[in-house]
């Protein structure tokens, strides 16, 4: 029997709590302020839409224009005792940078950003359903590969809330696009009231060769011709496939895993058995919970993991002056007004 109609139920009853949350918060209710600037970054989606590579790229746009960021994040799917995949990127990328950690961004900051008065502006990863804190500037991702018109809200899609709920972002970034999409710039306009603001794609810019001896950075080009086995812990697999068979490498095999899985043991034994193939290719996001674990000296071919870069199609400069403003307009705010 098909579950879908269940699903359908689930769903209507799941859109009507968000949206009664939705107009408490639109009312101002439960919503704290504190006394840094704001940027949000977030999607409707499940996953899949590339707000680490975008909150990297924010953070160091920051940087460029003297103020010192630090990142909030939820800290989702990590194991007691240790930290989210997410995490572990950001501080392998932005070692400097200070992070807060847990599902209360408002007591997090709270508490912490008082030992940090070097920090003047905070970058909130995955933020858009987090409404309790306030924001400066809203950004909101939507990828390129998933449509707007026929996606359903959760469970029976991959939607967080309904596409109308667009209109409250300040602005809209496609990420994943080749192309600039007349059709997909028209349809975010009718939901956001305004066309996106920036267009970007993210590219392999060269691949980390991992092995017990050694690790190197080579040419994406190394992939020509190989023959891999890939572990993509990740929301959109079907992008890594995708650049692979562009790249002229054959897929040997794959472990089947759901997003931000841990990885153990058994991964790491599965791992060492791989002998008719070239390499095993995973992302940064699945190499950072790996390392612990896998046994290099145990490996009989290297890991690949490909490094990701974001590209501007177009309105690089339009965000950066959204970013600049946003914190200019906070320092010119009287925050006598803060909501508690």
């Amino acid at each position: 029997m098909s579950l879908q109609p269940l699903k359908q139920v689930a769903s209507t009853l799941y859109t009507a709590a968000v949206q009664w949350r939705n107009r408490r918060f639109d009312r101002g209710v439960g919503i704290s302020q504190i006394d840094r600037p704001v940027i949000s970054v977030g999607n409707l989606s499940m996953g899949g839409t590339g707000k680490t590579p975008m909150v990297r790229w924010i953070v160091e746009h920051l940087s460029t224009m003297g103020v010192v960021p630090a990142v909030v994040t939820r800290g989702y799917g990590a194991r007691p005792g240790q930290e989210a995949d997410e995490v572990l990127e950001y501080r392998d990328a932005l070692p400097n940078m200070p992070i807060f950690i847990g599902g209360d961004r408002v007591g997090v900051l709270r508490r912490d950003l008082p030992s940090h008065p070097e920090v003047d502006c905070i970058v909130m990863d995955d933020g858009f359903q987090h409404r309790r804190l306030h924001r400066d500037l809203d950004l909101v991702l939507v990828s390129a590969h998933e449509s707007l018109e026929s996606c359903a809200v959760l469970p029976a899609g991959r939607l967080r809330e309904p596409p109308g709920n667009l209109q409250r972002a300040d602005a809209i970034i496609v990420t994943g696009s080749r192309v600039i999409d007349g059709a997909l710039a028209a349809r975010i306009e009718s939901l956001n009231g305004l066309p996106p603001v920036a267009w970007c794609g993210h590219a392999w810019s060269s691949l980390t060769l991992i092995e017990a001896e050694s690790v190197r950075d080579v040419d994406i080009d190394w992939l020509h011709r190989k023959r891999v086995v890939v572990r993509l812990g990740i929301g959109s697999p079907e992008t890594v496939r995708s650049q692979l068979r562009v790249l002229g490498a054959t897929i040997a095999g794959e472990r089947p895993v759901r997003d931000h899985q841990p990885f153990g043991q058994a991964e790491a034994a599965f791992l060492t058995e791989v002998l008719d193939a070239d390499a095993i290719l995973m992302t940064a996001k699945d190499w950072v919970k790996a390392r612990d674990v896998i046994d290099l000296r145990q490996l009989q071919v290297p890991i690949v993991i490909p490094q990701l870069e974001l590209r501007f199609l177009e309105g690089e400069a339009a965000l950066g002056q959204l970013i600049h403003d946003a914190v200019v307009d906070h320092e010119n705010m009287d925050l006598s007004d803060t909501v508690e």
